[in-house]
C-alpha cells in the first residue's frame, strides 16, 4: 500500500466505484489539479454561496484538497503490519454533481464514461461565469473533428467541423476458437486499428446531392481537425444479444510509449477537389413527416434510450432495423444535437422564453446564441444548454486555426502517451466494479498507481488491455 499527495483513496459509498475511478483519473490531469488544489483555501474564504454543499466549485476544491494535500492519506497499522488507508468520503461531491440526475443520484451502478460526460457538463456550467470560463479545466478535452462527404457520382466534396470533447472508438470483434466450459476469447486488437475503423469511409445510401440534384451514394469519413491536450477515449467493447448488452473481453493493445495520431488529421479542401454547393433549401411546409417503424422505436426505448434518440436513429438508418439504429446511437452518443428533434420549432416556439434566456445568459452565453439554441431545442433549457456547451458558434474550416489558442500546439503536435485508464471488472455491463490506474509524471521518472476505491498501491506494470476509458496526454 502507498499513501501521500495524489495517492489518497476514495471510499465506496455503495456502487460509487464509477465515480471514484473517474475522479482519480481526472485529478491526475495537471490542469484539474492546478485549478482546484492550490486555490482551495482562497475559494473557501471568498465563495459567495451561502451553502457550500450547493456550490459545485466548493466541492471540486474540497475534493482536490482531500486528494492532493496528503493530510488524509495515512496508512493504518495493525499488529505491526501496514494496512491500507481509510481514504476520504466523496459523499458531498457526489450529492452535488448528481443533483437533478436521477441515475447518478441513486445508489445503483452507473457507466463510467457517461459519468465523465456528465461531469464535464457540470464543471463547464460552474466555470463559465468565472472569468468568462478562462479557468475551465475541461478545455483540455476539447478538440474539433472534420467530416468529409463526397458524392460518388460527381466527386464533389463538403467539409464540415464539429466541436467534441470525448471520443468513442469501435473495436474489431474476431472470436478465437470456442472451448467448451471456457468464456469466449477474442483475438487482440491494436489501438491503431480502432482509430483506423473510426476514420474509415462510410457509405451513405440515398444521399441527395445538391450538385447532381438527385439521390446518389456518398462516402463519409471523420478525422481530427485539432487535437486536445488530453484525449479521453471510450472503447466500445460490448454488443447487444437479443437486445441485452453483453460485454466483450476483447484485449486492446495500447503502446506504453509515444503514440502518433498525426495520420488521422484532416487536411480540409485539397487542390483539385471541388466543393459541393451550399444549399439552404427548406422542405415544403406541407411535407409529410418521415415515417418510422414504431416497433423498432419501441425496441430501442425498452433498452433505456430516450425516444428522440430512437426516432432519429431509425430515420438516419432508413428504417433498416433495430441493430443498425442501435449502432447509430452508440456512434453518435457524443453528438451535441443527439437529443434535438429533426424538425425545426414552429409556431409558439418562435419566441424564446425570457426566463430561460435570462437563466442561460447568466452562465456567460451571449443573448443571440441563447435565443437561437432555445428555438432549436423547442424551448427546452437543458437541451439548449447542451447545444451551447457542445456546438461551436459558426465554426468553419477557415476559422478553426484562427480560433485556436496561440499557446496551443494542437495544430502541430499529435503525439500522445497513455497517462490513465478506467477498467471494469466483471462479465456483465449491469454490474461489476470499476478501478483506475493513473500515471504520475512523464518520462523515465514517472510511476503508475492502482486505485481500488480507498486502496492505493504502486503498479509498475499497468494492465491496460481490458480498460474501458483511456486518457492520453499530448506531448507538447
Amino acid at each position: 500500500p502507498v499513501a501521500g499527495p495524489g495517492l489518497t483513496g476514495l471510499r465506496n459509498l455503495g456502487n460509487s466505484c464509477y465515480l471514484a475511478s473517474v475522479m482519480q483519473c481526472v485529478f491526475g490531469i495537471d490542469r484539474f489539479r492546478d485549478r482546484y488544489f492550490p486555490s482551495a483555501a482562497d475559494h473557501f474564504l471568498t465563495c459567495s454561496q451561502l451553502h457550500p454543499a450547493k456550490c459545485m466549485l466548493c466541492q471540486l476544491h474540497k475534493l482536490a484538497n482531500g486528494l492532493w494535500s496528503g493530510r488524509y492519506a495515512v496508512l493504518e497499522t495493525e499488529d505491526g503490519e501496514t494496512r491500507h488507508q481509510h481514504g476520504i468520503s466523496p459523499a458531498h461531491f457526489k450529492a452535488m454533481v448528481a443533483r437533478d440526475h436521477p441515475e447518478f443520484a441513486s445508489m445503483r451502478q452507473q457507466d463510467a464514461f457517461e459519468f465523465l460526460q456528465h461531469l464535464n457538463k457540470q464543471i463547464d456550467v460552474a466555470e463559465r461565469p468565472v472569468e468568462g470560463g478562462a479557468l475551465n479545466p475541461t478545455s483540455v478535452f476539447d478538440f474539433t473533428t472534420e467530416e468529409r462527404l463526397q458524392c460518388t457520382k460527381c466527386s464533389r466534396v463538403r467539409y464540415t467541423t464539429q466541436k467534441s470533447s470525448l471520443l468513442s472508438l469501435p473495436v474489431a470483434k474476431r472470436p478465437l476458437a470456442a472451448v467448451e466450459g471456457v468464456p469466449q476469447e477474442f483475438e487482440p486488437v491494436q489501438l491503431a486499428e480502432c482509430f483506423d475503423m473510426m476514420t474509415a469511409d462510410e457509405t451513405v445510401d440515398g444521399y441527395m446531392c445538391p450538385s447532381c440534384e438527385q439521390p446518389t451514394t456518398a462516402k463519409k469519413s471523420t478525422r481530427f481537425a485539432t487535437f486536445p491536450k488530453v484525449l479521453a477515449v471510450q472503447v466500445r467493447r460490448f454488443e447487444f444479444v437479443n437486445w441485452v448488452p453483453q460485454k466483450l473481453e476483447i484485449p486492446v493493445q495500447v503502446p506504453q510509449g509515444p503514440i502518433e495520431l498525426g495520420v488521422y488529421r484532416g487536411q480540409g479542401l485539397q487542390p483539385g477537389e471541388e466543393a459541393l454547393p451550399e444549399t439552404d433549401d427548406q422542405p415544403p411546409t406541407d411535407a409529410q413527416p418521415e415515417p418510422v417503424d414504431e416497433s423498432v422505436v419501441a425496441q430501442l426505448e425498452s433498452m433505456g434510450f430516450p425516444r428522440v434518440r430512437c426516432v432519429k436513429a431509425v430515420k438516419k438508418t432508413g428504417n433498416t432495423g433495430a441493430e443498425p439504429a442501435m449502432n447509430w446511437i452508440f456512434e453518435h452518443m457524443d453528438d451535441a444535437d443527439i437529443d434535438a428533434p429533426d424538425s425545426e420549432p414552429q409556431g409558439t416556439a418562435a419566441v424564446a422564453d425570457p426566463a430561460a434566456v435570462e437563466q442561460l445568459m447568466a452562465m456567460g452565453f451571449p443573448q443571440a446564441r441563447v435565443e437561437r439554441e432555445l428555438l432549436q431545442s423547442d424551448g427546452d433549457a437543458n437541451r439548449a444548454l447542451d447545444r451551447l456547451l457542445n456546438l461551436s458558434d459558426d465554426v468553419t474550416m477557415d476559422n478553426v486555426a484562427a480560433a485556436t489558442d496561440p499557446k496551443d500546439d494542437s495544430a502541430s503536435c499529435s503525439q500522445y502517451e497513455l497517462t490513465g485508464f478506467v477498467s471494469h471488472k466483471g462479465s456483465s455491463v449491469h454490474c461489476g466494479h470499476y478501478v483506475a490506474t493513473v500515471r504520475h509524471g512523464l518520462g523515465p521518472d514517472s510511476a503508475w498507481f492502482f486505485f481500488n476505491d480507498a486502496r492505493v498501491v504502486a503498479q509498475p506494470e499497468p494492465q491496460s488491455e481490458q480498460a474501458y476509458v483511456y486518457f492520453f496526454t499530448r506531448n507538447d
